[in-house]
């Protein structure tokens, strides 16, 4: 006999990795427009907004990314697996200018926009993920000692855990 893990509410395993399901459903429920999604997900206009599964390139002043990074079984009851998958939302936007006074807001924008649409998520929104819940520390922006004012390139980080449950079947 054979035992396979299957998620119980699509019949079979997943056929995504996590980072392109998440990066998908961000772009679905992002709504603010600065920066807007532009309804491209992969845009080719360097003005809007890029999201992508992966590290930011940088070839685009906006950029929403998704990194998946470790997977861990919580517990087992019966033939039923309970697992988090420890994602890194990376959110980089380029200074576009660097003289300027005031501060642009995008970077703020783009950081509360992917916290609005993880604590607003809903059981089973994306098909057999339990949830969405923060990893600890929550965001941070990624600066260096050598950083000034007049950066050009800002990062930040939002940890996030996905659940969801997979069930051993036997054949």
């Amino acid at each position: 006999m054979v035992s396979t893990l299957v998620v119980p509410e699509l019949g079979t395993d997943f056929t995504e990795d996590f980072e392109d399901i998440v990066i998908q459903y961000l772009w679905e429920k992002w709504s603010i427009n600065n920066p807007d999604n532009d309804d491209i997900l992969h845009t080719d206009d360097p003005d809007k907004i890029r999201f992508k599964a992966g590290f930011p390139d940088t070839s685009f002043p906006y950029e929403i990314c998704c990194v998946q990074t470790r997977t861990e079984p919580i517990e087992k009851v019966n033939a039923k697996w309970v697992f988090t998958t420890k994602l890194d939302i990376l959110v980089r936007m380029q200074r576009l200018d660097r003289t300027a006074i005031e501060t642009e807001p995008q970077m703020e924008n783009m950081e509360a926009e992917v916290q609005r649409i993880v604590e607003h998520y809903i059981p089973n929104e994306i098909t057999g993920i339990k949830d969405l819940v923060y990893d600890q520390p929550s965001t941070e922006r990624v600066y260096g000692s050598s950083d000034t004012f007049a950066k050009s390139d800002w990062r930040s980080i939002t940890r996030i855990k996905v659940f969801y449950e997979k069930e051993e079947i036997t054949s």
